[in-house]
């Protein structure tokens, strides 16, 4: 018995012995694999000098590649940008797509390459010159060089397709000096029609970038530095013999006047295959050097003033058919309006231009001339959304909001004159936004500055004491006075007396309308009577929808034409905003 009970007692020590000798000696983890090896060695060349993929990379150092063999590898890194907007696509699984079983140059990537990933998906490869494609999506730059991999960085997240991406179109970008010589360098940004960026193309040395694409419709922009397609605001279509620009005749009417004028910078081509029987098509540009000018103070000023005192014309234009001209007709607003929004960007880009060469002086002088044309800019922004209830690229809340904000900075740093035009506009955005007891609190304000005095004839007068912001010769003549005062002391009057009204406080409006029926010999006591005496400033319109007022003009529909549409064009560029009821 003895004997036995020591045999179980040495058979639980050898058992406990080896327990601890067990805890002592764990398993050895096993040695990583060359895939897992060169894997790292690519996220450490990424982590060290590519922070356009670091999404990218954070999901790369998390994938399990322990079975992975290979030491070659190529690996196509999407950039931050498109990895954020495609978070539910790229994650640990679908990133062993962007990785190729051997290492490839960009020369290996040829034309009907067929490539297979460690998930064993087959990547087919489309060339075209330098242009190299993985199922459709554009390689961006040259290879990578890891360990013994190469790492390329793509736009988007590439997707997995059962056959090669077949283009449907191609569109050769040729760029060139205004002399005709071929531009190299240039950067061409292309979007196919869902405004999906299909990459950045750079013109080689004949100046030819090419652009295969799925999509019936692309955009794009050129750019290079030192380098301009525009000149004061036209496009440049070559040079003739005497050395002279010619521009893009835009509007395609023979002549190049301020309609042919651009209305962005930088510009966006439109390529629409649609209605073409062809599926390829080349398009020049052509790209001047930018010079450095010598900025004179009073040439800038005097440049805007022109510009200025044109749109100004065109505002007054604008009320007069929208409200007057009984040849009117309100079923071709659409052209109306778009003619009007173009020419107003298009200005507002001036004034920026302007803005940002008086400032870079960082003199007395040119500080005193930018607040003008902060107020003046002021002025074009407040007409718009009077008349469009919004202003590119925002839409109603986010382009009231950057208005008010810039507004009441004006209102709050500029000198006294300025300061109170500030105001004024500022008064007139709260009014249209029906923040009356906010625009009653700027009128009153203005009021009591005693700034200005009630005129009758100061449409016809350039020193009139009611002008806060004016002073500009009217350029075509349309009824409402020899000058275009765009901010006046009676549309003040006017703001409170609605804003009151629209409050119930009818003794303050009455009050109101007195002194303007006094100021102006009214004799009725509707509010179109108050409203005309702005007729010449290009800013009764807004009032007439506040108001609720039908305008007696043909084709007009209160339930929609009270705000202007928004011109097509600039809703396709501008995805944020919407189109206005009724179109």
């Amino acid at each position: 018995m003895k004997t036995l009970a020591y045999y179980l007692l040495g058979i639980f020590s050898l058992c406990l012995l080896n327990a601890c000798s067990d805890e002592d000696n764990p398993t050895p983890e096993p040695p990583p694999s060359k895939g897992q090896e060169e894997v790292q060695k690519i996220v450490e060349v990424l982590k060290e000098s590519n922070p356009e993929v670091s999404q990218f990379v954070e999901i790369l150092e998390k994938v399990n590649v322990a079975d992975l063999t290979q030491d070659k590898l190529t690996v196509f890194a999407v950039k931050n940008i498109s990895t954020a907007s495609r978070a539910a696509v790229l994650d640990t699984a679908s990133i062993k797509n962007h990785i190729v079983k051997g290492s490839y140059t960009k020369d290996d990537l040829k034309d009907g390459t067929k490539l297979t990933s460690i998930s064993n998906e087959t990547l087919y490869v489309t060339r075209t010159e330098d242009d190299v494609q993985i199922n459709g999506v554009k390689i961006e730059g040259n290879a990578i060089k890891a360990g013994n991999s190469y790492v390329y960085v793509v736009p988007e997240v590439i997707p997995m397709i059962e056959a090669p991406t077949i283009p449907l179109h191609e569109t050769t970008i040729i760029t060139k000096l205004p002399t005709g010589e071929a531009l190299a360098g240039v950067n061409i940004e292309a979007k196919d029609g869902r405004g999906n960026l299909l990459g950045t193309f750079i013109t080689n040395e004949n100046g030819e970038a090419i652009i295969q694409h799925q999509s019936d419709t692309l955009s794009y922009v050129i750019s290079k530095e030192n380098f301009s397609n525009q000149y004061d605001g036209f496009l440049i279509a070559g040079m003739d013999e005497n050395g002279n620009l010619i521009y893009v005749d835009l509007n395609g009417d023979g002549l190049i006047n301020v309609d042919d004028k651009v209305s962005s910078d930088p510009y966006t081509y439109f390529v629409n295959y649609k209605d073409l029987p062809e599926d390829s098509l080349t398009k020049i540009h052509y790209m001047a050097e930018i010079k450095e000018e010598e900025i004179n103070v009073s040439e800038v000023e005097a440049l805007w003033k022109q510009s200025f005192e044109t749109f100004l014309t065109q505002s007054k234009n604008m009320e007069f058919s929208l409200l007057y001209d009984k040849s009117f007709d309100y079923n071709m607003i659409e052209y109306t309006s778009s003619t009007f929004w173009d020419f107003a960007y298009q200005t507002i880009d001036e004034c920026k231009k302007y803005l940002e060469q008086l400032t870079s002086l960082n003199t007395a002088e040119g500080w005193e001339a930018s607040w003008n044309l902060t107020v003046d800019l002021g002025v074009i922004q407040s007409q718009l959304f009077g008349l469009y209830g919004k202003i590119a690229p925002l839409d109603n809340e986010e382009s009231k909001n950057q208005l008010i904000y810039y507004l009441a900075d004006l209102s709050d740093t500029l000198p006294i004159q300025l300061a109170i035009a500030s105001r004024t506009l500022l008064g007139k955005i709260y009014l249209f936004s029906g923040y009356y007891e906010d625009a009653i609190q700027q009128c009153l304000y203005v009021l009591d500055s005693n700034i200005s005095a009630l005129d009758a004839q100061a449409l016809d007068n350039l020193e009139s004491k009611e002008v806060i912001w004016g002073g500009y010769k009217d350029n075509f003549g349309n009824p409402g006075g020899s000058y275009i005062h765009p901010v006046l002391l009676r549309e003040v009057y006017l703001m409170a007396a609605i804003a009151y009204s629209q409050t119930g406080r009818e003794m303050e409006v009455t009050e109101i309308k007195n002194i303007l029926n006094e100021a102006f010999s009214i004799e009725g006591a509707e509010w179109k009577d108050y409203i005309n005496l702005l007729q010449g400033t290009g800013s009764a319109y807004p009032y007439y929808r506040l108001l609720n007022i039908p305008i007696e003009q043909t084709g007009f529909n209160p339930n929609k034409h009270f705000y202007l549409p928004i011109p097509q064009t600039v809703l396709d560029i501008y995805p944020g905003m919407s189109q206005n009821p009724g179109y």
